[in-house]
């Protein structure tokens, strides 16, 4: 089984343009309404493996908490499951917001789930 990265925000700017990225914010839907990496899905928490089969295999995941420390266990049950390219954002959408970098939020109409 392959190992998680640890990926800085620029580095997650740099991913943004593959076809293959799936950006999953494991925050609960109040917190990820309230301001989210663009581009971004919401499965809080454990939901991502109910919904897996919206995720192919051979997607790179990266996965977005409040400070990185949440998406631990979740990037190592990703690995479980068969992901081979699971990265977690350093720093989580905190990192994000510090590197000033954009939010998609419930007010800007960006309703993606």
């Amino acid at each position: 089984m392959s190992a998680f990265k640890l990926i800085s925000p620029a580095d997650l700017v740099a991913l943004d343009d593959q076809s293959k990225l799936a950006i999953v914010d494991i925050r609960m839907p109040f917190d990820y309404f309230g301001g989210r990496v663009p581009g971004s899905i919401n499965y809080p928490g454990e939901l991502m493996f109910e919904n897996c089969n919206s995720i192919p295999k051979d997607s790179s995941i990266v996965l977005v908490c409040d400070d990185g420390e949440q998406c631990l266990p979740i990037a190592t049950q990703a690995l479980a499951a068969g992901y081979g390219d699971v990265a977690i954002l350093a720093g989580g959408i905190d990192a994000w917001l510090d590197a000033d970098l954009p939010v998609d939020t419930i007010a800007n109409g960006n309703m993606q789930v």
